[in-house]
């Protein structure tokens, strides 16, 4: 299920998506919306603007994993917190908590789709003081 597509990541400067991270965006897209119990034929395909945002961010962060220790500017000074695919990484990392804390069944789902039975598993943020 092709939520977005390698030419939809073109908007980061820094970052140059693959086939393979929107593949595992596409996934990782396929794998909540199963979660919210939406069968393939609910699903709403081409996606909406919240989705398809969501999954170009997933798409960069997957790219920015694959990068973090390649800033050969770090290596200078041996600072890896100065790593700009690490800074890429958290950016897109963060963004993508935001996004999904406020994601329902109804983002991925073809309008008309009932809601009964499609709220999903939610995920309570437990912070240990």
């Amino acid at each position: 299920m092709d939520f977005i597509i390698l030419d939809d990541c073109m908007t980061d400067n820094i970052l140059t998506c693959e086939q393979n991270d929107v593949d595992s965006a596409n996934d990782y897209l396929a794998k909540m919306a199963a979660g919210f119990g939406l069968s393939e034929n609910e699903v709403k395909i081409p996606c909406g603007d919240t989705v398809r945002r969501l999954g170009i961010m997933k798409a960069y962060q997957v790219r920015a994993l694959a990068m973090v220790g390649s800033d050969t500017t770090v290596m200078m000074d041996g600072r890896r917190s100065e790593d700009i695919y690490l800074q890429k990484y958290n950016l897109y990392t963060n963004a993508i908590k935001e996004m999904t804390a406020g994601i329902d069944y109804s983002d991925f789902a073809v309008d008309g789709t009932s809601g009964s039975g499609k709220g999903g598993i939610g995920i309570i943020h437990l912070s240990r003081a």
